[in-house]
């Protein structure tokens, strides 16, 4: 797997935690921009309704956080103008979106599903990075990690959490 970072200028923000073990709170503080996004579960495949991929399997098992399209539309216009050579970027066809769990079947199933429309905040890296012909910014969601582990399954997914905002394959 090859990693490629994408700059568009500026440090990259830095993320700090302090933690008071006596109170077994956990305080941030984070140069990281914040957003908000829904969860779906068993999302679409575009207006029809469809779950069916193209390589046969489907978006049952899957859980993402559906991001604001125009937040989207705006870190892809963003990579476009500091990208070489004018490089095409697409949109998603879930919109900017992060990935909390990709065809995994919880072992624990009483809370699938529980979470559907709810809303939950996200922390992202500013400077975009590229594997695959993906477009992604790495995110920071305890959250989402915790429902992971609520399900059953491994706290870290098999890919870390990221914030898809474009793909290079069919621009």
């Amino acid at each position: 797997m090859s990693w490629q970072r994408i700059y568009w200028g500026g440090a990259l923000p830095m993320l700090h935690t302090i933690r008071h073990l006596d109170e077994k709170t956990v305080v941030r503080h984070s140069d990281m921009p914040q957003i908000t996004g829904t969860y779906k579960f068993a999302p679409a495949l575009g207006s029809g309704g469809n779950r069916v991929r193209r390589d046969g399997a489907t978006t049952d098992w899957w859980l993402i956080v559906q991001c604001d399209r125009d937040l989207g539309r705006y870190l892809r216009h963003l990579c476009k103008l500091e990208a070489p050579g004018g490089v095409k970027i697409s949109e998603p066809l879930w919109g900017a979106h992060v990935s909390i769990i990709q065809n995994e079947t919880p072992p624990n199933l009483e809370h699938w599903n529980d979470r559907e429309g709810r809303e939950v905040t996200l922390e992202y890296e500013q400077a975009p990075q590229e594997t695959d012909g993906y477009i992604f910014l790495p995110v920071d969601c305890p959250e989402a990690l915790d429902y992971r582990e609520q399900l059953g399954l491994p706290r870290e997914p098999k890919w870390p959490l990221h914030l898809t905002i474009g793909n290079c394959k069919n621009a």
